[in-house]
């Protein structure tokens, strides 16, 4: 008989002795009935009794991961800059300066790959060598592309303007953008935004020499055309970050030795010791036949019971106290007592 059972039954017991009584069926075979199917099958559905200690709550945002692509020129520009090229190396650095999101290199992924085959190479030493499989995979795509990028009074000619540099006359520019944020599950475009940014020297600025310029350095994001640029990446950036949906932290077994487990999450997430879990195991996705959606996502059953026994700064240490749990199991707080 389970624990938790063996407890409750005097209280049981007391409860089924007050019920009334039907014909052809009395309280004391009823009890028999329950106490039959409480043994034995019946274990992977128990729940022992929860500890004081509360579970941790997931309110933990995991930070998504986000790959950049170079953006499309599409304004015209056909100065030695590489637009697109720059463009992304913008929204790159803005994206990292929010410190919300994760963002994964893929302009230049071949010579990181080139680097990593090197290195499994016979004619290189074993020692330091990079654990192959460890490259990241992003859960979402930006695509962009600039479809103006434009100075006005332009002294040098650069941007098709040509304009003598006359004392009073000051210098204005647009830059326009568009992105797009991609599902790289289903490559289902969840977001798109348009953002323009204007900036101007004022009415006695003059014009800035951009021709002499690096794109995106620190000198042309004080001209009128970097301000722009600034502008509307920023807003790119706002629109893009609050459309990705928001995906909390989940306790979920990461690894199994025997009666112990370690667990996904510690101090960084709230873990406590003596919270007690559910290891559950591996739900069923119903999809559509006809559109291939998923129309059902259905609860898989319960495994077995964790105790947390030690928690550590992003990892905790438990152990099974009633049947079992691998790695991947997704963990759910028991129900308060």
């Amino acid at each position: 008989m389970n624990p938790g059972l063996k407890d409750a039954m005097p209280a049981i017991m007391k409860d089924w002795a007050n019920q009334p009584v039907h014909v052809g069926f009395s309280p004391a075979l009823s009890f028999l009935l329950v106490l039959t199917m409480s043994c034995g099958c019946a274990t992977r559905y128990y729940e022992p009794v929860v500890s004081s200690a509360p579970p941790a709550r997931p309110a933990h945002v995991i930070r998504p991961v986000i790959a950049v692509t170079d953006f499309e020129n599409k304004s015209g520009f056909s100065g030695s800059w590489n637009l697109g090229s720059g463009m992304a190396d913008v929204l790159i650095t803005e994206l990292l300066d929010t410190e919300k999101v994760e963002v994964l290199e893929r302009k230049h992924l071949g010579d990181v790959m080139s680097e990593i085959n090197l290195q499994g190479n016979e004619l290189f030493r074993k020692e330091g060598k990079v654990t192959r499989g460890r490259l990241k995979t992003a859960r979402y795509l930006i695509r962009g592309s600039v479809t103006d990028f434009t100075v006005t009074r332009d002294a040098s000619g650069w941007f098709g303007v040509p304009s003598a540099r006359i004392f009073g006359r000051g210098q204005s520019a647009k830059v326009t953008l568009h992105a797009m944020l991609i599902d790289v599950e289903s490559g289902e475009v969840i977001g798109s935004v348009k953002s323009s940014g204007t900036a101007g020297s004022g009415l006695f600025g003059g014009s800035a020499e951009y021709k002499k310029m690096n794109f995106g350095g620190e000198v042309f994001f004080r001209t009128p055309l970097g301000k722009a640029t600034e502008k509307a990446m920023r807003s790119v950036i706002r629109e893009i970050l609050s459309t990705i949906p928001a995906e909390y932290w989940r306790p979920v077994v990461a690894d199994v030795i025997g009666p112990r487990v370690i667990l996904n999450g510690g101090k960084n997430v709230g873990m406590r010791v003596g919270s007690q879990y559910r290891a559950m195991a591996s739900g069923r996705v119903v999809t559509d036949p006809l559109t291939g959606e998923v129309i059902e996502r259905q609860r898989g059953l319960v495994k077995g019971w964790v105790l947390v026994t030690d928690v550590l700064e992003t990892s905790s240490h438990g152990r099974i106290i009633e049947g079992d749990a691998e790695r991947g199991d997704r963990l759910e707080p028991t129900v308060f007592q």
